[in-house]
């Protein structure tokens, strides 16, 4: 269906040198867009995807920053779908400089919608994270506000035949600096195991499950809506333990516990308190209605119609969402393998 959806369109990726927006580049290449627009401030990264795809004619690399909405502008007309997937990400440089993660994460967002409108984009999909849910950093502060960006659109500007929808990932398997690149190459390279908290506990989804979910999102997405993938999640310990068995690693290897780094959370939730009240589930995903104009008319939230016990169905740390060990060793595998052939690429 998406194949045929997305044939002989033109599509603008904003940071589409990034582990996301390369994923959705290589992705789309055999869907027959008729162009695709690769946007980012990385010249290095887009003179390697020009030499990766040099056998491809229908992609164009603007150099650039969501910053700039001068360059957003540009980059974004005559499209009919963006991605947007610029964004900075990491918790401990957001608490050191919150400035710049405002700039590109809030400021970014509101130049890519403004652009979408001003150019009658029909589509938008933005990337948010599970920490944009209850955030305790500054990162997903300003993924909560990204969110709010997008949705608020239903309710302010309701312009004709676009639609804004957000989708909502959780910790993406084999992205630049995450979980399972640094435990994979500490072991590589026989360093120290660096552990937060053995008890801490994380959403995870595959690369392929990430490109998915957005894929699903742009068809099915409602204007507004925020759309998450049906997660299942894993103790850290879980998650080391089936590591050094299909790696054969000693029990004995070094281990250093170096505590829960400032603005992480223990345990992260799928959806908010107020999500609930307003979330479906189709196809393996949870989609999470807008606000409506009656809603903030009345200025009063609906009737709850659930308790709040059942928002433990979105937390980490329920046994109910817990991964089994061939789960966790089937993303291992996947991971190492896919490690292993950039590793043999380089």
């Amino acid at each position: 269906m998406f194949k045929d959806f997305i044939k002989n369109k033109k599509i603008l990726i904003t940071g589409g040198t990034g582990s996301i927006g390369s994923q959705i580049l290589n992705a789309l290449i055999g869907f027959k867009p008729k162009m695709i627009r690769i946007f980012s401030r990385d010249e290095y990264k887009q003179y390697k995807l020009r030499y990766k795809y040099s056998d491809i004619s229908n992609i164009d690399f603007f150099l650039g920053d969501v910053r700039d909405s001068e360059s957003v502008l540009v980059a974004s007309s005559n499209c009919d779908l963006i991605f947007h997937c610029a964004a900075l990400k990491h918790v401990p440089p957001s608490e050191e400089m919150p400035e710049e993660f405002i700039k590109t994460n809030i400021l970014g967002s509101l130049n890519v919608k403004k652009s979408a409108i001003k150019n009658k984009v029909p589509i938008t999909i933005s990337i948010s994270s599970d920490k944009a849910v209850d955030p305790a950093n500054l990162m997903g502060l300003t993924k909560a506000v990204q969110e709010k960006i997008f949705s608020s659109h239903l309710l302010k500007e309701k312009t004709p035949g676009l639609k804004f929808v957000n989708v909502r990932f959780g910790n993406v398997i084999g992205t630049h600096g995450s979980l399972f690149p640094t435990i994979y190459h500490q072991f590589k390279r026989n360093k120290p195991l660096t552990i937060t908290d053995p008890e801490m506990t994380r959403f995870f989804m595959s690369q392929k499950e990430a490109i998915d979910l957005i894929f699903w999102a742009t068809i099915h997405g409602n204007d507004g809506d925020i759309v998450v993938k049906k997660m299942k999640s894993a103790k850290l310990d879980n998650i080391i333990k089936n590591f050094m068995a299909i790696l054969n690693i000693k029990k004995s290897y070094p281990i250093k516990y170096i505590g829960i780094r400032v603005g992480e959370k223990k345990h992260e939730y799928l959806i908010t308190e107020d999500n609930l009240y307003r979330t479906k589930e189709k196809d393996g995903y949870f989609i999470v209605s807008p606000y409506k104009s009656s809603d903030i008319d009345k200025n009063l939230i609906v009737k709850k119609t659930k308790t709040l016990t059942e928002r433990n169905n979105f937390f980490s740390n329920s046994w109910k969402n817990f991964m089994s060990d061939k789960e966790i060793k089937k993303y291992i595998q996947s991971y190492i393998e896919e490690a292993n052939g950039i590793d043999s690429i380089l």
